[in-house]
């Protein structure tokens, strides 16, 4: 009967069905009659006939369903936002627009159109201050720092992070959310080098995703700690030799990556992209550059698909190639560039110009004779004082003639 249409009871039902519907064009691939379902004929009556919040509610969880079934078909879910927000702003629904319109920044953002994502987010934030919506606010600041990240602008990123944290301060934040800030937070800390920082942020993120039981996102995480304990470890190692001499006094002992994580998360997250950092792992507490480069082609998938980790593994592979080469020029004074090349198994080109490199960046004194194609090591020895001295007081004398000279300029006009 027409009364009993939108009963409560009714309702449920109607409720239940939008999301089976949702799932079953999901799963047939039938992308038109999604794009359809909420904005179309067949909902209509029921959203005219629902409370404003449920129909917010229904329309949310619609949306999430479709970006878990197909999370790839972003062509979709950008249509689908669209036409919600023309049909709520036909509505006057500004409070559910506001939130389709921060879905819609997250798809522009995974769709790499990070200009129309960061537009939409500036004209959204407007608004959301006015509203002081914190719940938002904290999604959306979190949304901006990972669009500038991605287009490298850092010091933007941290300021977008900030603001989100700010306003994750005053409300609660569900764990998910709190989850995807710390992560944000290590990833930025990772890419100024402060791999401790970065990985107490990581160990953050994983330890709630884990309690979630949420395996997708806990496992990059997990990656995320194992390659900070990598490059913490051999960073410190490589700089025990403080004058420039990198990584030529070490041994196997300073960087220790046995128990780089706890048997129990190896238990339950173990697979080929624990095995890949596992791996990376072996061939930096060996500095073996030759078994880095085998592990970073037997793993491809898992190391370069992840753009952070195949960033920092570029790092890494400069770490372990300068390690190599002070290796094994430290005992010379004169050696020939064929026979360094021969013995760390490189090309000759590339080997000449990483220790041209080498040079200008003081990673120790030498020359490239190209001629005889010879590399001459000069020892490290302390600086000459006097000279220093004199110089400093040559900069000193040249100071005072100039005030004087400015001074006799001065009275000539006088």
């Amino acid at each position: 009967e027409d009364q009993d249409r939108f009963s409560t009871a009714a309702v449920s039902i109607k409720e239940q069905a939008i999301y089976n519907l949702t799932k079953v064009y999901c799963l047939t691939k039938n992308y038109e009659q999604i794009v359809g379902l909420l904005t179309g004929d067949v909902c209509h009556a029921f959203f005219s006939n629902v409370t404003k919040a449920k129909c917010a509610r229904v329309i949310r969880q619609v949306l999430d369903l479709i970006c878990d079934l197909i999370p790839e078909e972003y062509s979709t879910q950008e249509t689908i936002c669209r036409q919600i927000i023309s049909w709520c702003t036909e509505q006057k629904r500004s409070f559910l627009r506001q939130r389709v319109e921060a879905k819609l920044a997250t798809v522009l953002y995974a769709r790499k159109e990070y200009s129309e994502s960061l537009s939409l987010i500036d004209e959204l934030l407007i608004q959301l201050k006015k509203l002081d919506d914190k719940q938002l606010l904290v999604e959306i600041h979190l949304i901006e720092s990972k669009v500038h990240f991605a287009l490298r602008g850092l010091q933007k990123a941290k300021a977008a992070l900030t603001a989100s944290r700010t306003a994750a301060g005053a409300i609660y934040v569900a764990p998910s959310m709190q989850a995807s800030i710390d992560s944000m937070s290590g990833i930025l800390h990772c890419e100024e080098r402060d791999y401790d920082t970065a990985h107490s942020y990581f160990l953050e993120a994983f330890e709630q995703l884990d309690q979630l039981d949420d395996r997708e996102r806990a496992l990059p995480c997990l990656k995320y700690m194992m390659l900070c304990r990598i490059l913490d470890s051999l960073g410190k190692a490589l700089k025990l030799s403080a004058v420039g001499g990198v990584g030529s006094k070490t041994t196997k002992r300073d960087v220790d990556l046995s128990n780089i994580i706890t048997p129990k998360q190896s238990l339950k997250y173990g697979g080929e992209d624990i095995d890949a950092m596992n791996a990376i792992a072996a061939a930096a507490s060996s500095r073996s550059l030759k078994d880095f480069e085998a592990t970073t082609k037997k793993y491809t998938k898992q190391l370069q698909t992840d753009l952070l980790i195949k960033h920092h593994l570029e790092i890494l592979n400069e770490q372990l190639l300068e390690s190599n080469l002070i290796r094994i020029i430290e005992p010379y004074s004169c050696v020939e560039i064929t026979h360094v090349a021969s013995l760390i198994e490189m090309p000759l080109h590339v080997v000449e110009k990483k220790l041209s490199q080498m040079i200008l960046d003081s990673k120790f004194k030498g020359i490239l004779d190209q001629g005889k194609g010879q590399l001459i090591v000069y020892e490290e020895g302390d600086g000459d004082m006097a000279m220093e001295k004199g110089l400093e007081v040559i900069a000193n004398m040249d100071n005072v003639v100039t005030s004087l000279f400015a001074r006799s300029q001065i009275l000539r006009s006088l």
